[in-house]
């Protein structure tokens, strides 16, 4: 019989380096990742013989017929895609494969998604301002700021590894 592990997962837009290093312990570990569902938050692991994988987290907002064809040319299978999220892995046996390669395709990745937690905290705040005079949105507030908290923290998260990220440029 097989041994099927599920685990809720939570991380942010900030934390794509984070989730995929933890993904690719899980590999080495055995756990063989077979799905992910609820939006990204849940994985579901097969139990085997420990392997390399590398993974790798992108969000797009526009994506044209050839992004999924680039990846998968080069040995890339996606294996979650939902919400302009996508995650995708490649075995290997020596030298780890990356796709994002350069520091530019990874400040890209960040602006976009410095741009849609822009809008979203921006688009808040007015629903915010309005609905606090009324005394029937006070009991959502315990759940209204701690979403608003997280959605500030993931931007200011996202605009803090921005610039460590040109500062390696402006090295390099």
């Amino acid at each position: 019989m097989t041994e099927i592990k599920k685990v809720f997962k939570w991380w942010d837009s900030s934390q794509s380096e984070t989730i995929t290093a933890w993904l690719e312990d899980m590999e080495a570990q055995g756990w063989h990742l077979l799905r992910v569902n609820w939006n990204g938050l849940r994985f579901h692991f097969q139990k085997g013989a420990p392997r390399k994988m590398s993974y790798c987290v992108d969000y797009q907002t526009k994506v044209d017929a050839n992004y999924a064809g680039i990846f998968e040319d080069t040995g890339w299978d996606k294996i979650y895609s939902g919400a302009g999220w996508y995650i995708w892995r490649q075995t290997y046996q020596h030298t780890k494969p990356e796709i994002f390669t350069d520091i530019d395709s990874m400040i890209e990745r960040n602006k976009r998604l410095i741009g849609v937690f822009t809008a979203v905290t921006a688009a808040q705040i007015p629903i915010f301002m309005i609905n606090i005079k009324n005394t029937i949105f006070y009991p959502l507030l315990i759940l209204y700021v701690p979403v608003l908290g997280l959605l500030s923290i993931s931007l200011y998260r996202l605009v803090a590894a921005n610039k460590r990220l040109q500062a390696k440029k402006d090295i390099l």
